[in-house]
């Protein structure tokens, strides 16, 4: 299950499928183009017509990128642009393919935004004066209102100019983190080890520091939500799912080893080793061309065998 935030307001268009309208026995009614809730009886509109002030940018002067590098730069917007409007910023969808534009929210000054660009080339790469470079699109005013409790008014609007109740960013930067933590982790079971320690081994000290109260306590949630990132034992390394990759083999010919005689109770200990692995999802079996047996080695103090001890030599 995937975690989602839930919010107020939105600005931009959003899909819906057909599970999320039988969730909410949702009725679509095209001829009023409107959605009705049979629950609560709430009517909301659909189809309203708006127009989007979207406009392209050019760099304002020649920048020159190293390889896989990044850097902020300055453009100038092709269109009239309100000062101090706040723009989306996107890459174009015709841009080259070794150019990449970090989406992002930017403020217009003197018909200038700043863009953020990277460059995944192995290759030095150069953009020159005047190239197409991002396209912004205006954000309303309305997408940064929102609606806070309060025993005057339970609806009472604030700006981003205005300071928001601390308590009504801090709960919902707690169920956040809760919601975080209870749909991500990475490990099926618990990990009590790991428990015990936590407190003793994620305290931090605080000293030194500038934060206040509050940020001290949300820093110290945030750390233990991510908990699953540290080493409870050997077999039980810190791991992520955030960043997932493949390796490129080129036109290498795949490594083939023949296999090789082993004991009964060297065989018992590779199995015995390779089941506890797949309990905790660190390998699977592979019918993969790569393959190579299981290499067990022995321990300097000629303790037992594991196979968590990979020989240098080993592919």
């Amino acid at each position: 299950m995937r975690p989602f935030i839930v919010v107020d307001k939105l600005h931009i268009d959003v899909i819906l499928g057909t599970d999320a309208l039988k969730a909410f026995r949702a009725v679509v009614d095209l001829d009023e183009n409107s959605v009705t809730l049979k629950d609560t009886g709430e009517k909301f509109s659909i189809g309203s017509p708006s127009v989007e002030e979207m406009y392209s940018t050019k760099i304002s002067s020649t920048v020159r990128i190293r390889p896989g590098g990044q850097a902020l730069v300055v453009t100038d917007v092709l269109g009239e642009v309100a000062e101090e409007t706040t723009v989306l910023v996107e890459g174009l969808v015709d841009l080259d393919a070794s150019v990449r534009v970090a989406r992002s929210l930017c403020t217009v000054h003197d018909k200038k935004v700043v863009v953020e660009v990277c460059s995944p080339s192995t290759e030095e790469m150069v953009i020159k004066k005047g190239t197409l470079l991002a396209a912004v699109s205006v954000v309303p005013e309305s997408a940064f209102e929102t609606t806070v409790s309060s025993p005057a008014d339970e609806s009472e609007p604030f700006s981003p100019g205005e300071k928001a109740p601390a308590k009504h960013e801090s709960d919902w930067i707690h169920a956040t983190i809760a919601a975080s933590s209870q749909t991500t982790d990475a490990s099926p079971d618990a990990m009590p080890e790991l428990d015990k320690v936590l407190q003793a081994e994620l305290k931090i000290d605080f000293s030194d520091s500038k934060l206040g109260d509050e940020q001290k306590e949300l820093f110290s949630d945030l750390l233990g939500s991510f908990k699953d990132m540290f080493v409870e034992t050997s077999i039980k390394p810190g791991r992520a799912d955030l960043l997932e990759f493949p390796i490129d083999t080129g036109d290498s010919a795949p490594i083939k080893q023949r296999p090789y005689r082993v004991s009964k109770a060297e065989g018992d200990v590779m199995e015995s080793e390779i089941q506890q692995y797949q309990e905790v999802s660190l390998i699977r079996p592979s019918s993969s061309p790569w393959a190579s047996p299981v290499l067990i080695i022995r321990k300097p103090d000629g303790g037992p065998a594991s196979a968590s001890t990979i020989d240098a030599s080993t592919p």
